[in-house]
């Protein structure tokens, strides 16, 4: 599997790219960075979940761009 560059339109609308060969479909954001790629929405959810609470407001998850 070849690797490709994903993008992110980050809250602030900066872009944001990472090279791999697997599938994201959704990031998870902290103050208009990346904090993590999500293969699905719900482990966006998930990943969103088990930071701790006082951060989770903060917290937003968008797409990954096609």
């Amino acid at each position: 599997m070849a690797a490709r560059t994903l993008t992110v339109t980050l809250p602030n609308g900066e872009t944001a790219k990472r090279r791999t060969e697997r599938t994201y479909t959704h990031a998870v954001c902290f103050n208009n960075k990346v904090l993590s790629f999500c293969g699905s929405f719900e482990l966006a959810q998930k990943r969103i979940s088990s930071v701790h609470p006082e951060c989770q407001g903060r917290l937003t998850i968008v797409p990954v761009n096609a």
